[in-house]
């Protein structure tokens, strides 16, 4: 039931971003221009998206004055893990 809910709160492109951060980017936009080339999806669109999740409280990756490498926050793993379930991820 929780994870349909996510299915249909979370679109297409916040899944693919929750699913792809792995502590392996330095960056936000190194993740995103990643994702970009990868999955042939817009930067911009990517950017919007990063920016919903981070207002949910999903992700963190500081701000413009004090940028931090892009990371799930507690809520975020929550979602990742239940996103995750029967998916064989």
């Amino acid at each position: 039931m929780i994870r349909r809910l996510i299915l249909r709160a979370l679109n297409e492109n916040q899944q693919l971003i929750l699913r792809s951060i792995n502590g392996k980017h330095r960056s936000l936009n190194a993740l995103l221009e990643e994702l970009s080339r990868k999955e042939n999806k817009p930067l911009s669109t990517l950017k919007l998206n990063a920016r919903i999740l981070k207002e949910l409280g999903l992700i963190d990756y500081g701000t413009k004055d004090a940028p931090r490498p892009v990371r799930l926050t507690e809520y975020g793993m929550i979602v990742r893990t239940i996103l995750k379930v029967d998916r064989n991820e």
